[in-house]
């Protein structure tokens, strides 16, 4: 005779029963309210034994600038036994090649999502890992591209660009909202001896379709589809120059020097308070760039034509120093 469980069977009562379903709604409220509904896993608040737990991190086609996001995966895989990433496919060949087999990318949200313990938007990640991940990517570059896409563009300048010094333009579509009477780059694009080559979505110029004749403009931004690509191509750039934040972390993130240029200040740059940060030339073959790092013009109101004309004098300069090296 098999004896009896000695187990007392719970009772449930009335209030108890209440509780677990205003709970049960709550946790339904919640994750309608979610950015990811269909994702069940609960989110990550940070800190907590998570070495032998999995973490999902999902990115948002809405995030305005995901690039400077991405270095914060790195240091999520060294807590998590492992972390996975789902989210734009413009975004996800350049996770991969930056991430390698630390992040596992995802072309999708994940039907069963049982081998997740717990999940984080891209956005929330740097703060929900602390201040000591900002700090610890600071001035290093995080962005990788293949070999052979970077192999790819370098050719191609070698065959396109006229001059020995190839600058990146970004963010001309902040231009638009400018009063027409301001000439908005003209004094930049006058300087000889550069290369330009415009980064973005294409026909974004509205303000001047075309630049003048005498410009080196190399225009690719139509063969460019999707982050890696873009970031291939800037790989191989000298500098950038960018009107945008985007364009600005992506440089940076690939240990290209850059500019920001603001209708407040110019300054070089790698983290989110653009703190004045000197890039070294890559190239072991090429001049030795300016030291930027200390060039920063003093805030002034809606000064425009003087930021643009700052930078003009520090970019002539610049290619002073490329006067007759070819690629």
């Amino acid at each position: 005779m098999t004896k009896p469980s000695q187990r007392a069977v719970p009772t449930t009562t009335p209030d108890a029963v209440a509780a677990h379903a205003l709970a049960h709604a709550w946790a339904q409220v919640g994750a309608a309210l979610s950015p990811h509904p269909d994702c069940p896993l609960p989110d990550w608040a940070g800190g907590g034994d998570t070495l032998h737990q999995h973490l999902l991190v999902i990115g948002n086609g809405g995030d305005d600038d995901p690039v400077s996001q991405l270095c914060y995966l790195e240091t999520a895989a060294a807590r998590f036994g492992k972390v996975g990433y789902v989210g734009p496919a413009s975004v996800r060949r350049l996770v991969e090649w930056s991430m390698g087999d630390r992040v596992v990318v995802l072309s999708r949200m994940p039907r069963d999502v049982s081998d997740w313990d717990l999940r984080c938007a891209l956005g929330s990640l740097a703060r929900t890992l602390g201040p000591q991940a900002t700090h610890a990517h600071a001035g290093r570059p995080f962005l990788r591209v293949a070999t052979t896409a970077a192999r790819h563009w370098r050719d191609r300048l070698a065959a396109a660009a006229q001059h020995g010094l190839c600058v990146g333009l970004a963010g001309l579509d902040t231009l638009d909202g400018m009063p027409r009477t301001t000439p908005p780059l003209a004094p930049l694009l006058g300087v000889p001896g550069v290369s330009w080559v415009p980064l973005g979505r294409p026909g974004v110029f509205a303000r001047d379709a075309a630049p003048p004749e005498t410009v080196d403009w190399i225009d690719w931004r139509a063969d460019c589809d999707d982050l890696a690509d873009e970031a291939s191509l800037i790989d191989n750039l000298d500098l950038v120059i960018a009107l945008d934040a985007a364009h600005a972390h992506m440089a940076s993130g690939l240990g290209v020097p850059v500019w920001r240029l603001s209708a407040t200040r110019l300054t070089t740059s790698h983290d989110d308070d653009w703190q004045a940060t000197p890039f070294p030339c890559r190239r072991e073959n090429s001049p030795t760039l300016a030291d930027i790092g200390a060039f920063r013009l003093s805030p002034s109101s809606e000064d425009w034509p003087g930021v643009v004309n700052a930078a003009a004098t520090a970019l002539l300069a610049m290619a002073t120093e490329f006067q007759g090296w070819t690629r």
